[in-house]
Parts: structure tokens; C-alpha cells; sequence
């Protein structure tokens, strides 16, 4: 008996999971955050990484499009949001100003997922609230190290999670998702390395995280490609 489901078993329980009940439950969250939330997170962004005009971006696990959104702050930027859930999408692509987001229906953690871009398509991959959920973290990690441009970097933005975070019928994936429960910063860029990356910085978002709307501790990690 192996510990867990295989990945497309994981990946078919996560579809059926994110019914229209759970999506609105959780764009019902999303609509908590205010421009205040947004400019939050773009401030601990912008405190160890700066943006470039004309920088094409992929929002990888963009949900329904809370990082596009603080994207969207950024002048210039063309986003790219990858999504694997039908009905997130259907709200991110509904929010009149997200209209300029290119949307790619997908998942990003598995070698064939590498087909959904060509190699060194973007010049920045950004993933918030993702990696706890991935069911393959290293597949992804050198899913998104190909599709970088050589020198140009990842932001990874997550939550220190508790076991007991996960409640309901999204209690039986804590011991199925790698990082589901960590609560060390350490983790993700110690794989981030192993992936082939070079972590230029790991951080506590200081600003994220003295907003009323945060409920678990969030932490950013910056890497890069290697050119």
C-alpha cells in the first residue's frame, strides 16, 4: 500500500473538491481583501525584488486572481494567470479589472505539465498560497525554473500552517501534500536549491502580515535562474 493517491487520483479530488459551493466559500475570503491588502503584499514584494517595465509574469495557482490582482499595481507588467480549476477561473476572467490577464487553464506539478509554456516564456513566475497545496514541489519547482528566462527569478509566497489549518474534507490531504503543514521558512527554499535555483532571499512579509485580514503568518521567498 503506497502513503498516498496517485497524482491524478490527487488532482481529480482536488477538481471535484472546488465545487461552486467552494469556490464562492473562497472568493468570499478573496473579496475580504481590500487595495490596502494588495498594496501590502506589493511593498514586502518590493522590499527584496523590483519590478521591470514590460515584465511578463505567470500567476502560477492563481485561484481567482488575488495575485493578479496585486500585480495589477504594477505598471507595465503583462500577466499570465495558470489555473487548473474551471470554476476559479470563471471568476478571475469575470472581474473587470483583471480583463488584460491571459488565462491558461492547468496544473503545474507534474513533467507533462511543462507543455503549457515554451521554455524561457517569462520573465518572472509569482505563486502565493500554492506551494502547501502542490502535490509534486520539485516537479513544479523545475516546471517553473524551465519556463524562466536564464537570470530571472520566482516569488514564493505561502503560509507557516498548522495540521490543524486543514479542516473538513481538506483534512485528508495534510499527510498527501508535502508541504501542507511546515512551519519553517526553510523548506521551500532549501527545494527551491535543489531544483536549481539560487535563493536570493527569505523573509517574513512584515507589512502582509500586520493587516487584520491575516490569519496565518505569511513568509516570501525570492530565487533565481541562474543565467
Amino acid at each position: 500500500m503506497n502513503w498516498r493517491i496517485n497524482q491524478a487520483e490527487s488532482r481529480a479530488r482536488y477538481l471535484a473538491k472546488y465545487d461552486a459551493l467552494e469556490v464562492e466559500q473562497y472568493e468570499s475570503w478573496i473579496r475580504q481583501l481590500t487595495k490596502d491588502d494588495e498594496l501590502a503584499c506589493l511593498r514586502d514584494i518590493q522590499c527584496t525584488f523590483s519590478f521591470r517595465d514590460k515584465m511578463s509574469v505567470l500567476d502560477v495557482g492563481a485561484g481567482t486572481g488575488a495575485m493578479c490582482q496585486v500585480l495589477s499595481h504594477v505598471p507595465g507588467v503583462t500577466i499570465t494567470a495558470l489555473e487548473p480549476a474551471p470554476a476559479m477561473l470563471a471568476k478571475l476572467s469575470a472581474k473587470p479589472e483583471l480583463r488584460e490577464v491571459r488565462i491558461h487553464e492547468g496544473f503545474c506539478d507534474s513533467e507533462s505539465d511543462r507543455a503549457h509554456f515554451a521554455a524561457e516564456s517569462f520573465d518572472l513566475v509569482v505563486s502565493r498560497q500554492l506551494v502547501n497545496g502542490l502535490y509534486d514541489p520539485m516537479n513544479a519547482f523545475k516546471n517553473w525554473q524551465y519556463w524562466l528566462k536564464p537570470g530571472c527569478s520566482v516569488i514564493v509566497i505561502d503560509g507557516l500552517y498548522d495540521r490543524t489549518a486543514w479542516t473538513g474534507k481538506w483534512e485528508e490531504e495534510i499527510d498527501a501534500l508535502p508541504l501542507s503543514a511546515c512551519r519553517s521558512t526553510a523548506l521551500t527554499p532549501y527545494l527551491l536549491e535543489l531544483a536549481g535555483f539560487r535563493v536570493d532571499n527569505v523573509s517574513l512579509m512584515r507589512e502582509t502580515n500586520s493587516m487584520p485580514t491575516i490569519r496565518t503568518t505569511r513568509y516570501c521567498v525570492v530565487a533565481s535562474k541562474y543565467a
